[in-house]
């Protein structure tokens, strides 16, 4: 069974069709891209499944659940997380407290608890920073831990802000251009972190404008013209198809 799947799903911003009827379902486990040009409607589609947007017709379903129309935080319980084309970092916490922030739903909110600091509310928290220092390590930013967030270069925020959406415990991680911005020493180790995030288990979906990197790890990839579905299938097979060739790949197809 397909862990995310997307019916007839369409949404208008006054006149204009942002995604139009579109369908496609991810497994679990994969690697699954989503590519275009600027206003293929990538962004917005990220946005519906994760609840920012909600559709103007069309259906969503996660892990065998209809989740058409729910909030960002209802989606998060249950396993959606994702990363934003711009930074989205709190420059006055720590690298730390910035990823345990990812892990505040699983947390004890109880307001008496955190007033008078129970002895269960510090172990928790205790917990919760230890594994942010290990969500560190595993996305490559382990030196940075005891750091401020305004501290770190460019491409290393972009990795913390991975490693808060992994405190969330996700299923379905989605990341919107993880490699913008970056060297390609950089992009490479992006490249790296995401076949590392597949192989864990959680079912990556990715909106990059980068054709090596989305060629290079993706098992499926789907694409999108003016919010409808051009083509969709594996590297080879979108690689090599005319349409898509002409309309966004170009000479990258050949090169990569």
């Amino acid at each position: 069974m397909a862990l995310l799947v997307v019916e007839a799903l369409s949404r208008s911003f006054g006149g204009v069709h942002a995604v139009q009827d579109l369908s496609f379902e991810i497994d679990s486990g994969i690697v699954y891209s989503i590519i275009g040009p600027n206003g293929a409607g990538k962004t917005t589609v990220f946005n519906l499944v994760t609840g920012l947007y909600q559709p103007s017709s069309g259906r969503v379903t996660f892990n065998g659940s209809d989740v058409t129309g729910m909030v960002p935080h209802e989606l998060a319980r249950r396993g959606v997380s994702r990363t934003f084309q711009n930074l989205q970092i709190c420059f006055n916490m720590s690298a730390a407290e910035n990823v345990m922030v990812g892990a505040h739903l699983r947390l004890d909110q109880r307001l008496l608890g955190a007033m008078f600091r129970l002895p269960s509310v510090a172990r928790r928290d205790a917990i919760c920073r230890d594994e942010a220092r290990e969500l560190m390590q595993f996305v490559g930013v382990g030196k940075y831990v005891n750091a401020a967030a305004d501290s770190m270069p460019y491409g290393a925020l972009k990795r913390l802000e991975i490693a808060r959406a992994l405190a969330a415990q996700p299923k379905l991680l989605l990341l919107d251009e993880p490699a913008a911005g970056l060297n390609p020493t950089e992009t490479r180790e992006i490249d790296a972190l995401i076949q590392k995030i597949a192989a864990s288990g959680v079912t990556v979906v990715l909106v990059e404008h980068d054709m090596k990197l989305v060629m290079n790890i993706s098992a499926r990839i789907l694409v999108l013209d003016y919010g409808r579905k051009l083509a969709e299938g594996t590297a080879q097979e979108v690689r090599a198809n005319p349409e898509v060739i002409a309309a966004y790949l170009g000479g990258v197809a050949e090169a990569a």
